[in-house]
């Protein structure tokens, strides 16, 4: 499985996900993240045989357009890829009458994210249908977790620094907490006007001490504010019994 992440910032979009890809029983560590073209990358939830074969398709694809003009184009590829799978899929046969079912035999989510004028992110179901986002989005096993983290940053205006260590927070508390399928090493991308670069694993290591000494600081805060609430409830019962004796 997978957990994805793409956050909207000042300069651009922080584009995150895990590092292991699961295929059967067996796990490894993989790519996750891809570029698209020099302003725009993307990645995929859900089933590896179904993103090996959009990758595929958009490899031979003249992608070198802005997002808006491709996301069509896009569409119509992972709703290809879709079909395709379940022409080959011998159980399709068990489900004719039943697109819920049949959907559900490959399922894929898609991400697009690209920066040009403004950070834009385009989201593809395995139905085929785009919607653009304006939000940070999340796809994936944790996907749920991820937003419940996300949502008190939903209203702020983020730096691309702040939005990067906020996406590999939240994807490393993601793979803590045991969410299934989920693993390192965590890939960070920035996607800005300037181009798409992924971020070096130096800065990573930079920011998963970053995110070690927010999550003190958060417990730190948490204690300190427990400790004042338990000596003013203690404090106060003293207080009216020395008012009673005046």
């Amino acid at each position: 499985m997978t957990l994805v992440l793409a956050i909207p910032s000042e300069a651009g979009i922080v584009f995150a996900s895990d590092g292991q890809l699961t295929s059967g029983e067996v796990r490894a560590s993989g790519q996750k993240l891809y570029r698209l073209n020099d302003r725009c990358a993307w990645s995929a939830s859900g089933e590896l045989a179904l993103i090996q074969r959009v990758l595929e398709i958009v490899g031979t694809l003249p992608v070198d357009q802005p997002l808006d003009q491709l996301r069509d184009r896009l569409a119509e590829t992972i709703k290809q890829s879709v079909m395709s799978l379940l022409q080959l899929d011998f159980r399709t046969q068990f489900f004719q009458g039943n697109p819920q079912a049949l959907l559900s035999l490959h399922p894929g989510d898609f991400v697009f994210v690209e920066c040009r004028q403004k950070p834009r992110i385009l989201h593809i179901t395995s139905y085929g249908t785009p919607e653009w986002i304006d939000r940070p989005f999340a796809t994936g096993n944790g996907a749920n977790f991820a937003y419940a983290l996300l949502q008190k940053y939903h209203e702020r205006e983020l730096d691309i620094e702040q939005a990067s260590l906020l996406a590999f927070k939240v994807i490393e508390e993601a793979i803590e907490v045991g969410a299934y399928g989920l693993g390192p090493p965590i890939a960070l991308w920035h996607v800005t006007a300037n181009g798409v670069w992924p971020l070096e694993e130096v800065k990573i290591a930079a920011l998963q001490d970053a995110a070690r000494q927010l999550r003190d600081s958060e417990i730190g805060l948490l204690l300190e504010d427990v400790g004042s609430t338990d000596k003013d409830s203690t404090s106060a019962p003293a207080q009216e019994a020395g008012e009673g004796h005046a």
